[in-house]
């Protein structure tokens, strides 16, 4: 009977130590959270590379992705640009790959799927990756980031993906209206103008303060009445000269990280599988209270309903125990508010206003998604808890204690088995916000001072001696992660 119950449970227990994907999302947010909220990006580096477990296999997009990210922080572009194109072909080589390649996800729970990047965070790479060529004044390399999630926005698009409504961002098409404006190609840098303020206006992230008027102008001047309209934005007097707007200026712009973003972290969900039809689920949150939804139960397997046809017995008509477990989202409170800026030559202090909140991002995803992520949950947990209740059938013994060990102990393990997929680039900033400053030619020290909401200044850092060409927009970086 021991032996017979070895069998069963011992291999259960060996897989249940294969699917340790969302200890490690907690492991990694662990060791990396307080380096990055001393903007000790190199050390976090350090941590990441000595400890590749902490990611897995099926987290290599992750694990290039996070280095990419914390070497642009620190100012090593070149170092950023190589690991943010590994996680860009790695995450090229998954779109190419079927996912019926990896089925196994439907007994077991979402991480063993490798893990291929919420939208919003792809965007948020390749934005990265034209930042470093901005940075690098090459411009030429940044247009072809542009360029290629436009592709990708096309290709959302084309193919309306159920679920997911994100096919634009702002902030990305806003930036890009900047660089092909740096190249001097003034038409297609009020395109993507025209789709930066519509993404705004239709997205989860309010539109930048200032930005109608800029747009509204920039369209004026331009002959791109038609463009107001569509977006109804205010009409400016043609004689109203906004400072520092125009085609080609020369600007120095600053882009700053505020904060960090988001984090995913597991809801559990209990309930009953009922008789033909029901799926009964309950949550009790943080503060004691009981949520309860009633969703339709999927439809029975085809082996099943094989069996229906030839009028033998079916898992229909048993009620079950069920578990799941959903992604839930948790913001990272912020001590950075925004960034003021000095420039020499300038009598006035330029304050950063935001281009991208990735809460709001993470949010709306999570709020597009849960419909299907949901639906796919709830398929997963009933067929493998007709699968346990089958099992169970087959491998009784002749001990009233020992089937009771059997039954409870395989309910324990089916329920453990299912696990919230809550991985997820938490190294990406809450805020991205951005200072424009209207220059002439010439050489300027930059101050950049990181604010709390009470006014009071976090941290500094001083940029000596940048040179800016006539037409050029220089990019300055700079992070605060408190």
């Amino acid at each position: 009977m021991i032996r017979k119950l070895q069998t069963v449970l011992v291999p259960l227990m060996a897989v249940l130590l294969c699917f340790s994907c969302t200890t490690r999302s907690v492991l990694r947010l662990e060791k990396l959270a307080n380096k990055t909220a001393e903007n000790e990006f190199l050390s976090a580096v350090e941590i990441i590379r000595k400890h590749p477990k902490l990611y897995g296999k099926a987290n290599q997009f992750l694990y290039h992705m996070d280095i990419g990210a914390l070497f642009h922080y620190a100012g090593m572009y070149d170092s950023s640009t190589v690991h943010l194109q590994q996680a860009s072909d790695i995450f090229n080589d998954l779109f190419a790959r079927s996912i019926t390649n990896e089925a196994a996800a439907v007994l077991t729970n979402d991480n063993i799927r490798p893990y291929r990047s919420k939208p919003y965070e792809l965007v948020m790479l390749h934005q990265l990756l034209a930042s470093n060529y901005l940075a690098r004044d090459d411009i030429d390399e940044a247009l072809v980031e542009t360029r290629q999630v436009q592709l990708m926005f096309d290709e959302w698009k084309r193919k309306n993906r159920s679920g997911e409504k994100y096919d634009s961002d702002g902030m990305f098409h806003y930036l890009s209206s900047i660089a092909y404006d740096a190249a001097g190609e003034t038409s297609d840098a009020m395109i993507s103008l025209f789709h930066a303020v519509k993404a705004f206006q239709e997205g989860p992230v309010a539109i930048p303060v200032g930005l109608p008027a800029r747009a509204s102008r920039l369209f004026a001047i331009n002959d791109r009445e038609d463009d107001i309209r569509l977006l109804k934005l205010p009409e400016l007097d043609r004689t109203n000269r906004l400072q520092g707007i125009g085609n080609n200026t020369t600007e120095i712009i600053v882009i700053g990280y505020a904060g960090r973003g988001p984090i995913l972290e597991e809801q559990s969900w209990w309930g009953t599988w009922v008789k033909d039809g029901l799926l009964v689920v309950h949550h009790t949150g943080s503060n004691g209270e009981q949520q309860t939804m009633t969703l339709p139960a999927p439809a029975l397997p085809p082996a099943e309903l094989r069996k229906a046809e030839k009028g033998q017995k079916t898992a229909s008509g048993t009620t079950f125990h069920v578990k799941f477990a959903l992604p839930a989202l948790r913001t990272i409170p912020s001590k950075t508010r925004n960034f003021t800026v000095t420039c020499s030559g300038k009598n006035e202090s330029f304050t950063s206003v935001i281009i991208n909140n990735l809460d709001e991002q993470a949010e709306k995803y999570l709020d597009d998604t849960r419909g299907k992520t949901i639906a796919r949950t709830v398929v997963r947990v009933v067929l493998r808890t007709i699968a346990a209740q089958r099992a169970k059938a087959q491998i009784q013994t002749g001990s009233t204690a020992a089937n009771l060990l059997l039954n409870i102990g395989t309910d324990i393990l089916a329920d453990q088995l299912e696990k919230a997929d809550i991985r997820g680039c938490f190294l990406l900033p809450k805020t991205v916000q951005i200072v424009r400053i209207p220059v002439t030619p010439g050489t300027y020290s930059v101050d950049v001072a990181a604010k709390s909401s009470d006014g009071s200044i976090i941290r500094t850092i001083s940029f000596k001696d940048v040179a800016v060409r006539l037409h050029q927009k220089k990019f300055v970086f700079y992070s605060s992660f408190k």
